[in-house]
């Protein structure tokens, strides 16, 4: 068995672990962001947002931004 030192180590280790898994997924989700249409993940820097939807990101390569574009605000395509 382990004695009350050990235990309340081991407790005061499993915090800082569970403070440190929240802090780095806080830090990865303003690094990541989720293609609308591919729904690949990729660097936020790699995607652009829509100016007409709110929380909208598509991928700056190939047709994803054009495909959301025709397919969500058909008045604004080209």
């Amino acid at each position: 068995m382990l004695s009350d030192a050990e235990l309340n180590q081991y407790r005061e280790e499993c915090e800082v672990d569970e403070q440190w898994h929240n802090v780095t997924r806080h830090v990865i989700a303003e690094l990541l962001e989720v293609c609308s249409v591919c729904d690949t993940v990729r660097d936020r820097e790699g995607l652009v947002r829509c100016p007409h939807c709110e929380d909208t990101y598509c991928c700056q390569d190939g047709i994803c931004a054009e495909h959301h574009r025709y397919t969500t605000h058909p008045q604004g395509a080209y």
